[in-house]
């Protein structure tokens, strides 16, 4: 028989690297505490190494959404697949050209330039890799996409980011 049940174990695990950061943070704010130069020295690096963590796990965790979706997603150089029972497709990161959140905030919605759109579901196995993917889109704030995560379900699709046109005169 299990010590933790299975619910708590998974939810342990989406907050791993937060979890993991505290604790570097808490280790490095003692060793900053103790005499001498190196220890202190190398507390300081730990602490900044371990708050960075935090931030960063944070953030993974409220990305991730719960239960289980259809499909699959993989994020391969460059490249989003999602693999659904009904819909699929592959879309190259630089194709991308605008993100929404859908209003129920269960489903991803990727454009590229050539029209195609790719819909993707939050609870889709393999999902959190998309965090990964979407850190890459220059200018995307996170900070907004996680407070859209959040203030789910919504009216409308919520527009996360789209690519910023730039005009070359000559």
């Amino acid at each position: 028989m299990p010590l933790i049940r299975p619910e708590a174990l998974a939810h342990l695990r989406n907050w791993r690297d937060a979890l993991i950061g505290l604790g570097l943070l808490a280790a490095g704010v003692w060793a900053t505490a103790q005499p001498g130069f190196i220890l202190p020295g190398l507390g300081a690096f730990m602490a900044l190494a371990g708050l960075a963590l935090t931030v960063i796990g944070t953030r993974r965790a409220r990305f991730l959404a719960r239960g289980e979706g259809p499909g699959v997603v993989q994020v391969i150089e460059g490249q989003i697949g999602y693999f659904g029972p009904h819909t699929g497709g592959v879309m190259a990161m630089d194709e991308i050209i605008r993100l929404w959140l859908s209003a129920d905030g269960a489903t991803w919605l990727i454009k590229s330039a050539d029209d195609r759109y790719l819909a993707v579901p939050r609870a889709a196995r393999g999902a959190e890799t998309l965090f990964d993917a979407f850190v890459t889109l220059e200018g995307l704030d996170m900070k907004q996409l996680i407070r859209r995560i959040e203030g789910a379900p919504y009216l409308a699709d919520q527009l996360i980011w789209k690519r910023e046109v730039r005009m070359h005169l000559t």
